[in-house]
């Protein structure tokens, strides 16, 4: 009677010392849970770590290392995720980490630990995980089935875009070798590999009468456009002027400029005048606002034109002024 009255108190004492260690333990909680126990060599499983804890306490996060008894690969880590409760009194961590294996077999992940430490105490306990385990498996073969012969290199046709650079790298060697051939060709002939084409300039009656010609097609004055007419007409004869002459006829007023050229002996004494009544009646027309007659708008562009052809130096007197108005 005794001893079973002792067995009784012991049994008791027993469950009350469990259900104290899962009262101090409940508001602790881990788990570690595999996306799945099986798995194929090289594939890749998720290994999903939970740790539910007060939020006044403070606890250590496990650090797995990279490799898992020497077979199991860990290939990346997240970040850890936080949720708090309703009541904001519990926290809630979580971890995804991506494992593999490329050994076939079956492999046991040992129990995680979580270090912690309650509010207002200083010992360090700790919550580990379940033992878990994984199947690494083969891919099974048939051995009931034949052989079949190994397939040959399938033929695949080459596409435009594979052939582009080829085509720009065949086009670029033939023009290289051209110029290598061009440029030892020229060498041989001491001539020189370029030639640039030599800008043609006018001489300056020649670049005058061109201006000239230009003016009167553009029938300026015909249009009512009097004073720009007869400003171009005289700027073309003051730069032909200024070209032949070396006068600085441009800044020069009309009296200045029949000063300067009166005694000269490149300039008859009938060019001389056609060229004062052209600067006179532009003179008119630009600051007076005369509106001279078309006979007088035609006379000064032939009179511009004579007094070009008339000054022209020797040396560069046209053959024949038949074709010349």
């Amino acid at each position: 009677m005794k001893m079973t009255l002792f067995r009784r108190k012991y049994l008791l004492f027993i469950l009350f010392l469990f259900l104290t260690g899962a009262t101090f333990s409940q508001d602790f909680k881990v788990s570690a849970k595999l996306d799945t126990a099986a798995m194929l060599i090289g594939d890749q499983v998720k290994l999903n770590l939970h740790f539910s804890f007060p939020s006044n306490a403070m606890i250590r996060w496990p650090i797995l290392p990279d490799t898992i008894l020497g077979k199991i690969q860990v290939l990346s880590r997240s970040t850890i995720d936080t949720t708090f409760s309703a009541d904001k009194k519990n926290i809630t961590l979580g971890q995804r980490i991506l494992l593999t294996s490329f050994d076939s077999g079956f492999y046991t992940i040992p129990p995680i630990r979580f270090f912690y430490r309650k509010a207002g105490d200083t010992a360090v306990l700790y919550q580990q995980t379940d033992m878990l385990l994984l199947n690494v498996h083969t891919i099974r073969v048939d051995t009931t089935k034949a052989f079949k012969p190994i397939k040959g290199p399938v033929h695949i046709p080459i596409s435009f875009r594979e052939m582009l650079p080829w085509i720009l790298g065949g086009l670029l060697l033939i023009v290289l070798v051209f110029f290598l051939f061009y440029f030892f060709r020229k060498r041989s002939k001491s001539e020189p590999v370029f030639t640039l084409k030599p800008r043609v300039v006018l001489l300056p009656h020649e670049a005058a009468l061109a201006e000239l010609e230009k003016l009167r097609v553009q029938k300026l004055w015909q249009e009512g456009r009097t004073k720009e007419y007869h400003t171009i007409l005289t700027d073309i004869l003051r730069t032909y002027i200024e070209a032949r002459f070396k006068r600085n006829a441009m800044e020069s007023t009309t009296s200045e400029i029949i000063d300067e050229l009166t005694g000269l002996p490149e300039i008859p004494r009938e060019s001389l005048e056609k060229l004062r009544q052209i600067l006179v009646l532009a003179d008119l027309v630009k600051f007076a606002k005369s509106q001279p007659l078309p006979a007088e708008h035609e006379s000064s562009l032939v009179s511009g034109v004579a007094f070009v052809r008339e000054t022209i130096p020797a040396l560069h007197e046209p053959k024949s002024d038949s074709n010349q108005k």
